[in-house]
């Protein structure tokens, strides 16, 4: 007999409503707790295959989730972020429907965590209740970190993004002139097909002109199955590289005068489990992300402290 390849048989993501009633309790030597709150996607970006892969947008629960979170800080977790692969859309598919908002304002009313940290958003699905929660809040990390992807409206057209250039602007300006410690973090690729230089350069301007603060760098590559996997106007390996290399310096130095501005200033840490191999200091993060590492005892581990900062070594 002919030796035959193994077959796997699956059913369509894309039937599948429930979201998967499990979650990760232990995070080993961590201080920080993460927990996955939706999954899927019904955006149909160009370049992505999440939603063929992960299936349509599904959310834990509201009282699930509350209820997780409740039990993670009973745990120990003096910080919980909430992720998901479409955070924005959380709440929207559950009967009765909820939002992210609400979710946020439930955790301001009940105080169920020490603190929490977002992870990726939406430009447009930020809005002003959002930002003000989260300014007038002592739970919320001072720390937005939003998928922008391009600053041209012609290659967001292309991606499909429901979203243009102004939006984003206009969010990040409101971000920052309600919220001024805020980290304000992006995603940004770098080659999508039919990104002339031009289209490049109103990235690159945009970036540089806006008060962001790091840049998560994303050179374009082919996803089997996607449209922009067959779109006209791919751009050479090489100058996507030298592309999202110029990106990528441009958001170090973005980075380093904004951990600078803090020099002098006071801000509270989460002191990690585990102390920096190289040098024996305490470490941790403050809630607008900067890496901070300090002196002290063991005893000030998986605590929050409040820290005076005195100087930068390297982009610490």
């Amino acid at each position: 007999l002919k030796a035959r390849s193994p077959i796997v048989w699956v059913s369509d993501i894309r039937r599948e409503k429930e979201f998967p009633n499990f979650m990760v309790e232990r995070f080993l030597h961590q201080t920080r707790a993460f927990l996955k709150i939706q999954d899927g996607c019904d955006c149909f970006c160009s370049f992505c295959i999440v939603p063929y892969a992960r299936g349509s947008s599904r959310s834990m629960e509201l009282i699930e989730t509350l209820n997780n979170i409740r039990r993670l800080k009973e745990m120990g977790y003096s910080e919980i972020v909430l992720t998901g692969a479409h955070l924005s859309s959380y709440g929207l598919d559950l009967k009765p429907s909820s939002s992210i908002l609400e979710l946020l304002r439930r955790l301001e009313e009940e105080r169920l965590s020490s603190r929490i940290r977002l992870s990726s958003l939406d430009p447009n699905e930020i809005s002003d209740e959002m930002i003000d929660l989260i300014a007038s809040s002592e739970l919320f990390c001072h720390h937005f970190h939003i998928s922008l992807q391009s600053g041209d409206d012609g290659i967001l057209k292309r991606m499909n993004r429901q979203y243009d250039v102004q939006t984003f602007s206009d969010i990040i300006l409101r971000i920052h002139n309600n919220i001024p410690d805020a980290a304000l973090g992006i995603d940004v690729i770098a080659g999508f097909p039919g990104e002339g230089e031009r289209n490049f350069e109103n990235t690159y301007n945009l970036l540089q002109e806006l008060p962001l603060h790091y840049f998560h760098v994303f050179p374009f590559s082919r996803r089997k199955g996607t449209p922009a996997a067959g779109m006209n106007g791919q751009v050479p390996s090489q100058l996507i590289q030298e592309r999202a290399q110029r990106l990528r310096e441009l958001g170090t130095a973005k980075r380093l005068f904004f951990y600078r501005s803090f020099l002098e200033k006071k801000v509270s840490v989460l002191v990690e489990n585990k102390r920096d191999p190289n040098t024996g200091a305490l470490k941790g993060y403050s809630e607008n992300y900067l890496p901070i590492f300090l002196e002290g005892g063991d005893e000030l581990k998986g605590s929050i402290v409040s820290v005076k900062l005195c100087k930068m070594e390297g982009n610490r």
